[in-house]
């Protein structure tokens, strides 16, 4: 149980009036000592009225004194007591903690015998204990939970008003105790809104129940303080569930790929076997098909190996290896692995650049695979006998590299939500096309890996998605044109 450190910040503003109070009374019986001997020697007074006048003098100065430094105490209280127990409040990261501690404090500095912290549960509209002061140990596990339409709390629960109870008779909560006892709850705040109430219980004369501003100012700075430790174990839990999930995450990226090796390798084998026996042409249909087979195995055997590395290292960023490479012959790459796709669907693939074409910086199986889910995508939502066009331009220092379909486009509130993970976009016929919606994501991903931009043009006549990276010039190059400026 936590307990009140005496100094929580230097100097104790309580400590330094009452020692104020102290040089007062000094101060004032050696005034009252001088004005008496001036009238005893200076007015020849008699000792019965140099008495009367000490007295007289004496009491009035006490009196003035009490009156000036109760106010001066109830106000210095007001300023303290609340920045105190957020002081001591605020290092406490657990909710429960921290409204064992509040309740022990708060009773602590008020002078109550027993309190209880209950938090309002919004969907059972009560008042609901979790912390105690004074109580036995059993209560809170069989305390009982008071509506919030009971008329006597009303006034704390909905207008954020103190509410002080001479007596603790039929009491749902301090019943417990003597009757003589009064009772004050205090509206616990948070941001003008009222999240619990502090009870507390003590002697009317020796308590501070009835300052209810002190009592107002110590329930908006509890309720703070409590609110802010809620919050702080719902993100504890919230981080901890994320933890969990990206665990299965992992987990089940690495079973799925160890699931999917087998039958690609048989596939990949089976590819190279038709390869190796094949006598056509290079540049026949069949031998095409072939090595587009080839080429699809192999990209996907290295994303095997990508998703069980990423999944067994935790790694957020594959590694990239860069060279340098035309951007017309990476983009020619990409549509002879896609042609096989657009020919089922007779659609028509018009390609506007040359090779090889400027050059850029990349990771070319890495980029390859961005234009591949491009071009995937395009095809996908064009329909049958539609147009896709692939166009590179050099830009400045940039090359773009735009890939355009005859497909229904995309609304103006979906164009930043198609590049989430998961998100599938609808067909022309308004339904969600099948997939895991995965292709968009990773393409921006892969594109920013590489410093680059991807962005969506879209109109009523179908879709643009446009890639920007740097283009890529030899030194040699560089070192002429900065020798020629």
């Amino acid at each position: 149980m936590s307990t009140i450190r005496h100094h929580p910040f230097p100097g104790d503003p309580l400590r330094d009036v009452r020692l104020l109070k102290w040089w007062t009374r000094i101060g004032a019986s050696v005034a009252i000592l001088a004005l008496v001997l001036t009238y005893r020697f200076g007015f020849g007074l008699s000792l019965p009225q140099v008495v009367l006048v000490f007295l007289t003098m004496g009491a009035a100065a006490i009196l003035a004194i009490e009156v000036t430094f109760a106010h001066i105490h109830r106000l210095t209280r007001r300023g303290v007591y609340p920045v105190k127990l957020a002081v001591e409040l605020s290092p406490l990261r657990g909710f429960k903690e921290a409204c064992h501690a509040s309740a022990e404090m708060v009773a602590q500095l008020l002078g109550a015998e027993a309190a209880v912290v209950a938090w309002i549960d919004p969907d059972l509209l009560e008042l609901e204990p979790v912390a105690t002061k004074g109580f036995p140990e059993r209560w809170l596990k069989m305390a009982p939970h008071i509506p919030l339409s009971q008329s006597e709390l009303q006034e704390a629960v909905r207008r954020g008003q103190v509410v002080v109870k001479p007596t603790t008779a039929e009491d749902p909560w301090f019943s417990w105790f003597s009757e003589f006892y009064s009772l004050a709850y205090v509206p616990l705040l948070s941001l003008d809104k009222v999240i619990g109430v502090l009870g507390l219980m003590g002697d009317a004369a020796t308590s501070d129940f009835n300052d209810r501003r002190l009592l107002s100012a110590i329930g908006i700075a509890v309720g703070l303080a409590l609110d802010n430790a809620r919050l702080y174990d719902e993100e504890k839990k919230r981080a901890e569930r994320l933890q969990e999930l990206a665990q299965m995450r992992r987990d089940f990226l690495v079973t799925v790929s160890h699931e999917l090796r087998t039958p690609l390798t048989s596939v990949k084998t089976s590819a190279e076997m038709l390869l190796e026996e094949d006598r056509s042409a290079a540049d026949s249909p069949r031998g095409q098909l072939i090595r587009n087979i080839v080429r699809g195995t192999n990209r996907l055997s290295t994303l095997v190996s990508d998703l069980v590395s990423m999944a067994r290292l935790d790694r957020s960023q594959p590694e990239l290896n860069l060279e340098p490479v035309g951007a017309g012959d990476i983009v020619a790459a990409a549509c002879t692995l896609v042609s096989p796709l657009i020919q089922v669907k007779n659609q028509t693939l018009d390609l506007r650049f040359d090779t090889p074409g400027p050059k850029v910086m990349v990771d070319q199986q890495r980029f390859e695979q961005i234009l591949v889910n491009l071009l995937a995508n395009a095809n996908r939502f064009t329909p049958a006998g539609g147009r896709i066009t692939v166009e590179v331009r050099q830009e400045g220092d940039e090359v773009t590299i735009r890939v355009s379909d005859t497909g229904p486009g995309i609304p103006e509130d979906e164009r930043e939500a198609i590049f989430e993970p998961f998100y599938r976009g609808k067909d022309g016929s308004g339904r969600r096309v099948p997939g895991m919606g995965m292709g968009l994501a990773i393409a921006r991903s892969l594109t920013e890996l590489h410093g680059g931009r991807i962005w969506l043009e879209s109109g009523e006549g179908g879709s643009t998605f446009c890639l920007a990276v740097h283009r890529h010039e030899e030194p040699a190059v560089v070192q002429a044109r900065a020798g020629a400026v």
